[in-house]
């Protein structure tokens, strides 16, 4: 009897029910394992286990628990970054394809993946400190006059600052610290310019596709991501330095086969890595790179996983066009809002509008991507007509959930 192949994901987060569906569509079975539990993929994935397998950095009391999955599983992925270290180390003990030994064994904070990028041109300048002092000489020696203060294990942008006057530093570092509970922050030179995300897909140490997604971000002092475009002309200008670009990062990390998520600024064709994640990116770019380009990177995850040929082929045939996703950044306190219809209403370009918190969420700041209320995102032919259509919806959406906007930077 024919059985069909099953993948293990170490976590999920937040946003992730298409991943089920490129499952069901490859006949794929899924074994979740997350903490978290999130009750909207209850009813997606074959099996389901709310185990927990960290503690920041540590291990967690369930993480034995996978042990029984031995045997069961022809792959194993993450889709969170405290799950890719898990992912890989299983994926390389039981002789399953996995992004590699360095990503199991050797890049356990981002300083690792900083160290290890050292004398390529794609790092930057950093330091990992508790001390004002030392992070005051690493700002004294920035170009632009600012340094990022973040954590060394966070992710959704929690906790990152911008810091120019030395004055801030010691407060900076001490909120990283006390938002991640590790004895010390990541501190690197601020780089101006735009920022974009690669999304790649790499096989066997060769990088087989990169994506190129432009990004806005909420004003300092937050960095939270507020809008994700990406359009086939700024993908064909941009395409060749920036393959070449994750190409470096890829050898210097020693990247086996993953679908990875770097974020990194552009001056021309002289690139600086901001983050590396070794999974497929969230915030829905997934889904926008999939309406850009017809390439599906859940797919590709799930072949890559199962050891499959080619899996940065188009699953879908698709003409060129901008796709993009605009989230609802903003403060106030969430108002009830039984439908979200009349959001999209006179607006063809714009596809989908949903509410993210439950009403009554009280929003002080947008410090961390959870904390974005809702989102548009939408395709067309015409950038202009595409952000000005997501930009109208995205201005409904925060009326009806009655809600004050957070500036852009």
């Amino acid at each position: 009897m024919h059985h069909p192949p099953t993948v293990l994901i170490i976590g999920i987060g937040p946003l992730r029910e298409r991943f089920f569906a490129a499952a069901e569509r490859r006949g794929v079975d899924t074994i979740l394992v997350d903490e978290t539990a999130y009750s909207r993929y209850d009813r997606l994935a074959t099996e389901n286990h709310a185990w927990r397998l960290t503690d920041h950095q540590d291990p967690g009391p369930d993480l034995h628990l996978l042990d029984s999955l031995a045997g069961r599983v022809d792959g194993v992925l993450a889709l969170t970054d405290w799950g890719t270290r898990i992912a890989a180390r299983l994926a390389k003990e039981w002789g399953l394809p996995g992004a590699g030994t360095a990503v199991a064994d050797g890049l356990a904070h981002k300083a690792d993946v900083r160290r290890r990028l050292a004398g390529t041109g794609a790092g930057l300048p950093f330091a990992l400190t508790a001390d004002a002092d030392e992070a005051a000489e690493l700002l004294r020696s920035a170009p632009s006059g600012a340094v990022i203060v973040k954590p060394v294990d966070g992710a959704a942008s929690l906790g990152v600052r911008r810091v120019s006057d030395p004055a801030g530093l010691a407060d900076a570092i001490a909120a990283v610290r006390n938002t991640t509970g590790q004895p010390q922050a990541l501190v690197e030179h601020f780089v101006p310019g735009p920022e974009v995300s690669l999304e790649a897909v790499v096989s066997g140490g060769r990088v087989l596709f990169v994506g190129v997604t432009e990004k806005t971000c909420a004003a300092p002092p937050s960095f939270v991501e507020t809008r994700h475009v990406i359009d086939p002309a700024a993908q064909e200008r941009l395409a060749p330095s920036a393959t070449r670009f994750v190409e470096t990062v890829v050898t210097a990390l020693d990247i086996d086969s993953a679908v990875l998520h770097l974020e990194a600024k552009h001056d021309g064709d002289r690139w600086h890595l901001i983050e590396a994640a070794f999974r497929p990116a969230g915030g829905l770019i997934s889904d926008v790179l999939l309406r850009a380009t017809g390439l599906d990177l859940y797919d590709a995850a799930l072949s890559i996983a199962l050891g499959d040929q080619d899996p940065a082929r188009p699953r879908t045939e698709r003409t060129p066009q901008v796709a993009a996703v605009e989230f609802v950044a903003a403060t106030g306190t969430v108002a009830d809002a039984p439908t979200m219809a009349g959001v999209r209403d006179g607006l063809p370009l714009v596809s989908h509008a949903e509410r993210l918190l439950p009403p009554g969420t009280t929003l002080g700041a947008v410090d961390a991507n959870w904390w974005r209320a809702g989102y548009v995102l939408g395709s067309g032919p015409d950038r202009g007509e595409l952000l000005a259509q997501l930009s109208r919806a995205n201005s409904r959406l925060l009326d009806l959930l009655g809600l004050t906007r957070v500036p852009d930077a």
